[in-house]
């Protein structure tokens, strides 16, 4: 609820002055940031540490790379993990990393790189609502 509160302030305040004080708020809070916020303002939050939910719809696994798809609403966002790859369908909450401009092939992609440290429980493990 705090993090819903904060989040209708920042979109409020269009100023662009207090755009960064917002943008450090929600992301030093222990908040879960919506999707669409990201995808939008991915250049906001890159470098930073942020905690998204949504429902798994595509993953994929080369060799070295495990990239899985979150969607929330209308929004889709890619998770990089050195884990293993959640089940299609499942609602999942991740923490990592925003790079705004990952490169793949040949394309740049905003992602959130999860990295899991060996003996270290999995973020998405654990089923949310």
């Amino acid at each position: 609820m705090h993090c819903q509160k904060l989040l209708k302030i920042f979109q409020m305040k269009s100023k662009v002055k207090i755009l960064p004080f917002f943008v450090m708020l929600l992301t030093l809070s222990a908040c879960t940031i919506p999707i669409a916020t990201i995808a939008k303002h991915g250049e906001w939050y890159d470098g930073k540490q942020v905690t998204v939910k949504g429902k798994v719809v595509n993953t994929l696994h080369l060799e070295d790379l495990n990239f899985f798809v979150l969607k929330k609403g209308g929004n889709y966002l890619n998770v990089k993990t050195n884990d293993f790859l959640p089940a299609i369908n499942d609602n999942v909450k991740v923490k990592g990393k925003v790079i705004n401009k990952f490169y793949y092939q040949r394309d740049t992609i905003l992602i959130i790189e999860e990295t899991v440290k060996p003996g270290k429980k999995t973020n998405f493990n654990k089923a949310v609502n």
